[in-house]
């Protein structure tokens, strides 16, 4: 192969390099210019996420406790209207083994006045709450769970160990 050929080839291949290059950054510079104009969205319009941790350890004559800190997220730029048939229903749970035989649900302990309460969630912004779940230690044992959340209607399901 002569100097020219090879010469020739090389150019070739930086011409191609540089040509991929340029697309590669105008893709990049595309996908930039949807995320950060809000026309593509990376989280879900509503997220309800949820952090739980278990105070004590398990013993047989209880108490067992868990404490549950939810937060409900309106990514979108519209308000999120919020509706609860009452008071009491703005947070619920229960509680399932693995295979998702029931164990054991919230009590039914507080009063509540059947009168719908409603909100809104602005665009853009977080509500939260902390719950403290009390567990039968009869029904609960150490192992694997699935925990089911409802939060102002929107639900959840965790999975979780008792210690």
């Amino acid at each position: 192969m002569s100097d020219n050929n090879r010469r020739d080839a090389a150019d070739k291949a930086g011409s191609n390099l540089t040509r991929m290059s340029l697309v590669f950054l105008a893709m990049g510079g595309v996908i930039a210019f949807y995320i950060g104009t809000g026309r593509v969205q990376l989280n879900d319009p509503v997220e309800l996420t949820a952090s739980i941790s278990q105070p004590n350890t398990w013993t047989e004559t209880g108490p067992l406790a868990l404490d549950v800190s939810v937060t409900l997220a309106n990514n979108t730029e519209e308000p999120l209207p919020l509706e609860v048939a009452s008071q009491c229903d703005t947070f619920r749970w229960f509680l399932t083994d693995e295979d998702q035989n029931f164990v054991q649900s919230q009590r039914g302990e507080e009063t509540c006045v059947e009168v719908p309460v409603r909100g809104e969630l602005e665009g853009k912004h977080t509500i939260s709450g902390s719950y403290t779940l009390t567990l039968d230690t009869s029904r609960v044992e150490p192992g694997n769970y699935i925990l089911f959340l409802k939060y102002w209607g929107h639900e959840l399901r965790e999975p979780i160990t008792i210690d």
